[in-house]
Formats: C-alpha cells, structure tokens, sequence
C-alpha cells in the first residue's frame, strides 16, 4: 500500500510540474464554440475570446489572436457597407496564418472593408446560411465563398455539431442545423495545459482512433450515381437561393476554389482530392449563373513550375500558408474588378 501510495504521489507531482511547464509554453488554448442558440443558426466560437494556436508536439508555428464580436477569427467586427464578405470553413479561419497574410487581411489591405465568417468544418450549406444572415448587416458588394473537395464529396452528408447541411425530403431541398452544446468534458480539458498539450498538440483523439489523417471511401457505381443525383439537387439549391440574394442585394458572389496541391507536388501521381466530376460540375453551375470563379488549380500549377515553392504547410498541415493566401487574393481582386465592371451594363 505504501508504495502505491508513493507511484501515485509521484505520478501527481509529475503531472503538477507538467502543468507548471506547459502554462509557460505556447500549447494551444482550445478554443470554445458558442453553443446553437436561436436567431444564430451558424457555427462560431465566443466572442471576443483570446486564443493561441500551434502545431504539433514541438508547438511549430505557433499564432495568437482574438475573436471579433461575432465569434470568428481573423477578421475584423462585421459591420455595414462591406466591400467584401471571405466565407469559408478552416482554410478562411486560418488559426495557422496571421490576419495580415490571409485571403481577407490582403483583400481589406488593398480595397478597405473586408470582412470574413468562418469555422472550422463548415459546409456550402453554411455558406447559404452566414449569407442569408450577415448580407442584412454587411450589404457586402461581393460575397467570397471558398470551397475545397471535401465541400462536394460530402454534399449529401451530415455536418458536424453546429454546422449546417442540406436536407432532400422527395423533391425537396433544405438546411437543416446540427445542434451543438460544449460537453463538460471540454470544459474540463481547456482549464488545463498539460490536458490541452495531449489532446491538441499529440491528437489523442486521433491516435485512439488509429491514425491522424481522415481517408475518403472510394464509392462503388451506384453509390457513385446517388452521390451526383444529391450533389446536383443541392448545387442546383444553393445556386438558386444566392441568386435570389444577389438580386436582393445587389451582392456578387466569386466562388474560391481550391487546387489539388497533392497531384502537382507529385506530378499527377497522387489520388486525386476531387470525386469523379465534382469539380467539373461545381464550375459548370457556377458559370450557369453568372457567378465570379477563381480556380486555383492552375494558379498553383504555375507557380510551382515556376518557383518549386510549397503553397501549404505540409506534410505537417495541408491547410494554405501565406503564398496561397496571397494567389488567391490577387486573383480574387482581379475578378473583382472585372465584376464591378459587368454589373453598370447588367442592371440587374
């Protein structure tokens, strides 16, 4: 008994200089998700909230920041008369970038106004909902909606805690929210570092489950032929009702769309990100309804013919480091601009 008693202060004594150590160091803070309360039917975080984020055992990279009032990151208050709206999931929200080296710290660099609303996992269903909400108070002249593979490949699936999907109830197409409600649990975790430490910086979670990396199924034929026949009600849906608010309001929508890095690092050899003809749909309905389009594939492609200069912090993290960020803003004004000048002759 005496010497169980003696592992187990010892264990303690441990885990209390663990502590001691890891509050001095830059381990990521954790942080907390507003919990689905009516009138507010997005994902986002509490306001006003400071947060640390790093990567990785060795706390790489390691960025500081604070949420703004409506509980995204990296954006400044979201307020009237927006020149631009970024909406997207982790790639917008970007803890790993600084403001200033993200799609909307460029873009509100070099015309004013540009906000952005984004979490991590959210969905094009998100996308038609933080529209639909924040263009009331914005009145945001463009709308910046970044999509990436999973976007389309998980179109007719269910989204995370918080987070919006389309619904197909016979020939009807609708959003529906997941409810979220932090479990105690995180409420415990993000009290201390040490917790914090083996929970965000070694991802138990994962570990517990086998690995670290999410690997896609490769559908068979037929589930092949209803993830199309979802994907293009849901397209068809999502592109229908921003049309309606782009002639409500006056707001053109640019869809971001992100390039397979994998297949030009590896010279095609990689598997591809995108199912079957996801990508050629999206665009083919995008440009159906006039809507502005940034492919980054061959923005991509040619910078790393050109420059053999990585667009991503991989193999550590696949999201986008500042030379993508950087891509797309410069080609996002550009069709920016183009659509300004469109829209005198349109009179929509």
């Amino acid at each position: 008994m005496r010497y169980l008693i003696s592992v187990a202060a010892g264990l303690l004594l441990a885990c209390a200089s663990l502590e001691v150590v890891f509050r001095l160091l830059p381990v990521s803070s954790g942080i907390r998700m507003t919990d689905t309360v009516p009138g507010m039917p997005y994902a986002s975080y509490r306001p006003q909230q400071p947060y640390i984020y790093s990567y990785g055992w060795a706390l790489n990279n390691m960025q500081r920041g604070v949420t703004n009032r409506q509980g995204f990151t990296n954006s400044k208050d979201l307020q009237d008369g927006a020149n631009a709206l970024v909406l997207g999931d982790s790639f917008i929200e970007s803890f790993m970038n600084r403001y200033e080296d993200t799609v909307q710290g460029r873009l509100d660099a070099a015309v004013g106004e540009v906000y952005a609303a984004a979490a991590s996992g959210n969905t094009l269903a998100d996308a038609l909902v933080l529209s639909r909400h924040f263009l009331p108070l914005t009145h945001a002249k463009h709308i910046i909606v970044f999509v990436e593979p999973g976007d389309l490949r998980a179109i007719e699936q269910p989204a995370g805690r918080g987070h919006n999907h389309f619904t197909f109830d016979g020939a009807t197409v609708g959003l529906h929210q997941v409810p979220y409600v932090e479990p105690a649990a995180r409420r415990l975790v993000v009290k201390s570092a040490l917790a914090r430490y083996v929970y965000y910086q070694l991802k138990l979670p994962e570990l517990t489950k086998g690995g670290t990396t999410k690997a896609w199924d490769k559908p068979d034929s037929a589930a092949l032929a209803r993830h199309r026949e979802y994907r293009d009600r849901a397209l068809a849906f999502l592109m229908t009702e921003l049309d309606k608010l782009r002639r409500e309001y006056g707001t053109e929508f640019v869809f971001l769309v992100d390039g397979d890095r994998n297949a030009i690092y590896s010279h095609g050899k990689a598997e591809p990100n995108w199912l079957g003809d996801d990508r050629e749909q999206l665009f083919a309905e995008v440009r159906k309804h006039g809507f502005g389009l940034v492919d980054m594939q061959p923005l991509f492609a040619e910078h790393w013919q050109r420059y053999h200069e990585r667009m991503d912090f991989l193999p550590m993290d696949g999201h986008w480091n500042p030379v993508a960020h950087k891509l797309a803003a410069d080609k996002v004004l550009e069709v920016m601009e183009e659509e300004r000048g469109k829209k005198p002759a349109e009179a929509r």
